[in-house]
């Protein structure tokens, strides 16, 4: 009898252990399978077009030379389209984003969409050496490697329709820009814009199928540590703020222009989601301000707390130009002068990822203009992860 009762004892608590093991990772299951779901397809496979952004330091094709060759730490943390990548569960991430190390003192400089449209404006048609891949290169580069990937059956047709493209440019380019005069700097940002869905068009057409993009928007770079040290601070050569004034005016026409032309881009060819990063940024910096003059706006902002200790000097100094940081810690909004730190990066990848497996579908599309009156429109905005808030204007453009 005693040992009838010990078998029966560990039969039950095998089964106990069980049904904890179950709770425990069904969640998780639920999480991933709806993130896999995305766009009908399990997203498999992660194509990367950037700047130091998006730059993971993994290159599948073309590596940069050893003194051009990005030096990556741990306390860097991962980029967002890694933390994307990891949220969708893909199986390949292939990066042709390029940066700079920080080693390289020549200045601030960083990848653009044309280097041509950008010499043409800032050294009057003068040819400049251009050491990063821009974006017409970087695509180029995709193109030879995807031959090459055909040749090798390193991807698998059904990988291939469940392919995300990635691109994020803006940076960068608006900070050379930003010194220019008005009309001088539009002109270039039309012209910007207008490469950047042309080589949306040359990858849709080499990819043979429709395609589907992130494209973040531009981010203003004067809330940047970068812009007070080498522009509007003591030893800047904006005293006047001339240069800021333009910046954000010229955020706010890449951001325009980049919504008006998804909206009018051939439905045909891809599926473009953009994320509002720009006002993502202003709502960390807002949050964080009104929780430490232990205030909330109208909309809850500041309620919650923030997630950041600091939303204004990076952990550490770029470019080794010595300026100040906080303490090097994973709560500042910022790593550097000119980048962000490891948690806000995540917090952008799995937001895009969150609000993509959310929302996907018309409603992006008609609440962008205006013409959504249901249930849906209410839910229409980016969601992203545990202590920040959602951003206004994010847009999914294309097809069901």
């Amino acid at each position: 009898m005693m040992r009838f009762f010990s078998r029966f004892t560990a039969i039950v608590a095998v089964c106990i252990c069980s049904i904890l093991y179950l709770a425990y990772i069904l969640p998780s299951f639920s999480v991933k399978h709806e993130f896999k779901n995305v766009w009908g397809k399990s997203p498999r496979r992660l194509i990367v077009f950037g700047d130091s952004w998006s730059d993971n330091g993994e290159y599948p094709i073309d590596p940069p030379s050893k003194d051009l060759m990005p030096s990556r730490e741990d306390a860097q943390g991962k980029v967002w389209t890694e933390w994307l990548c990891q949220a969708i569960s893909c199986s390949h991430h292939d990066n042709f984003a390029r940066s700079l190390p920080d080693s390289w003192i020549v200045g601030y400089k960083g990848a653009v969409v044309d280097s041509k449209i950008l010499n043409s404006t800032i050294n009057k048609g003068k040819a400049a050496e251009e050491p990063l891949a821009d974006l017409k290169t970087q695509v180029q580069q995709w193109i030879r490697f995807e031959k090459k990937q055909y040749m090798t059956s390193r991807i698998r047709e059904t990988e291939k329709k469940g392919t995300i493209f990635t691109v994020w440019f803006s940076l960068w380019d608006l900070w050379y820009y930003s010194n220019k005069t008005q009309a001088e700097a539009s002109k270039a940002i039309e012209e910007t814009v207008d490469t950047l869905f042309e080589q949306l068009d040359t990858v849709a057409k080499h990819w043979g199928e429709s395609i589907k993009v992130v494209m973040p928007e531009a981010m203003d770079p004067t809330f940047l540590p970068g812009w007070l040290a080498t522009r509007t601070g003591p030893n800047g050569n904006d005293q006047n703020a001339d240069d800021q004034r333009n910046a954000v005016l010229l955020v706010q026409q890449w951001n325009a222009a980049l919504d008006n032309k998804a909206s009018g881009w051939d439905k045909d060819k891809g599926e473009l989601y953009i994320y509002n990063t720009n006002e993502w940024l202003l709502d960390q910096v807002r949050e964080q301000q009104l929780v430490v003059g232990d205030m909330a706006d109208h909309n809850g902002l500041g309620q919650a707390g923030s997630p950041w200790d600091n939303v204004q000097v990076g952990c550490v100094g770029s470019n080794k130009k010595g300026h100040a940081g906080s303490p090097q810690t994973k709560q500042g909004v910022l790593r550097d002068d000119m980048h962000l730190g490891p948690e806000a990066m995540k917090m952008i990848g799995e937001g895009i990822a969150k609000d993509i497996a959310e929302h996907r579908g018309d409603a992006w599309f008609a609440h962008e203009k205006g013409k959504c009156d249901g249930p849906d429109c209410d839910s229409a905005t980016a969601k992203v992860s545990a202590g920040a808030n959602p951003t206004k204007r994010s847009g999914y453009y294309g097809s069901e």
